[in-house]
């Protein structure tokens, strides 16, 4: 694929893994990097909504053929990233649709690269739902795992099932540290975006130093991997320091 198209990144997965959480530390990454991006959220829209302010963010029902929103902005050349938030479970009815509309040879065409994003867990439905996603699209995207370290830290399912077909294919394995619950909440009671937060007096200075690390932990692991990066629609040489992107 084509390193100068631009990025569509589709958060994939279970509900409860984190993909949300993957999203807002995303938007900051991109916005640190000047992306122009657009969100689109299937889920619950309050888990965003802190984000309100920063990025253009539409709420989206898949499963009343709302999806064509998304389709209509290939076109739009302010843009640099697309991310989608898709539905927790429900792989057959997202993999049907994907079908069904050509996406995966639409994209190319308007010079757009699909990147698959799935947080996962200790749970064996994690690896279920990839090795489906993987089946259909193949070759036609990138695929990146986030290791959520909240639920596990050895993935044993992830590596005797499907970590071998995953590396074959060229997907990328990054890594979100494990944020203690009450450090989690804290952020999420302020409303505010995660690269606020870290400034924010209302939170307990040693709260803020976890999160910090927790933030800077998480990109580092992306900056780490090259694959990712790609995979991203980052570039290296623009990442700034840790505290230039909060």
């Amino acid at each position: 694929m084509m390193s100068n198209y631009k990025r569509m990144i589709m958060t994939v997965g279970d509900s409860r893994v984190g993909k949300s959480t993957v999203i807002k530390l995303l938007i900051d990454l991109f916005q640190s990097q000047g992306k122009k991006i657009k969100v689109y959220n299937h889920d619950n829209p309050q888990r965003l909504k802190a984000y309100e302010g920063v990025v253009i963010i539409e709420s989206l029902d898949f499963f009343r053929h709302d999806t064509d929103k998304i389709l209509n902005n290939l076109n739009e050349p302010e843009l640099d990233i697309i991310l989608v938030e898709m539905p927790g479970q429900y792989i057959d009815k997202i993999c049907q649709y994907i079908v069904q509309c050509d996406f995966l040879n639409l994209l190319p065409e308007y010079k757009w690269e699909l990147t698959f994003l799935q947080p996962i867990s200790h749970r064996k439905d994690c690896i279920e739902y990839l090795d489906q996603l993987i089946n259909v699209a193949t070759d036609h995207a990138n695929y990146i795992v986030v290791k959520n370290h909240h639920f596990d830290t050895r993935f044993l399912e992830y590596q005797e099932l499907i970590q071998t077909k995953f590396q074959m294919i060229g997907g990328a394995e990054i890594e979100l540290s494990a944020l203690h619950r009450d450090h989690y909440e804290a952020l999420e009671r302020t409303g505010k975006p995660y690269f606020l937060c870290c400034k924010d007096i209302s939170i307990y200075v040693v709260y803020r130093i976890y999160t910090f690390y927790w933030i800077k932990n998480f990109y580092n692991s992306i900056f780490n991997n090259n694959a990712a990066i790609q995979y991203l629609g980052l570039k290296y040489e623009n990442r700034r320091s840790v505290t230039g992107v909060f």
